[in-house]
């Protein structure tokens, strides 16, 4: 099972690379999908990969769908001028329980 999260994060694990040859700095992830359904387990090694801690709400295990309806909500709700970010930093995920996990040198 590990080998198959680990071969699933792989070219997440290219393309971060390829950032940081860029000097682009990842100060955090936030997991979302169903990569997340099982506590700690995609956490863990997504960090491990990026090489930066991994945050997950409680809503982490909700996948494609629903991320698409939270935009669909951004578009009809937002306030003018307001940004997706603060929409859902606000909106959406105020108050939402979050569980951030470090990389770690074993993973």
């Amino acid at each position: 099972m590990r080998a198959q999260l680990c071969a699933a994060l792989a070219t997440l694990k290219m393309g971060l690379d390829i950032l940081a040859k860029e000097h682009v700095a990842v100060d955090r992830l936030l997991g979302h999908g169903g990569f997340f359904k099982t506590p700690e387990a995609g956490q863990r090694l997504m960090a491990a990969a990026a090489g930066a801690p991994v945050s997950v709400m409680e809503t982490a295990g909700e996948g494609g769908p629903w991320g698409m309806a939270l935009l669909a909500a951004y578009l009809v709700r937002h306030q003018p001028g307001q940004s997706l970010e603060d929409y859902l930093d606000h909106q959406v995920f105020a108050g939402q329980k979050v569980v951030t996990l470090p990389p770690r040198a074993e993973d």
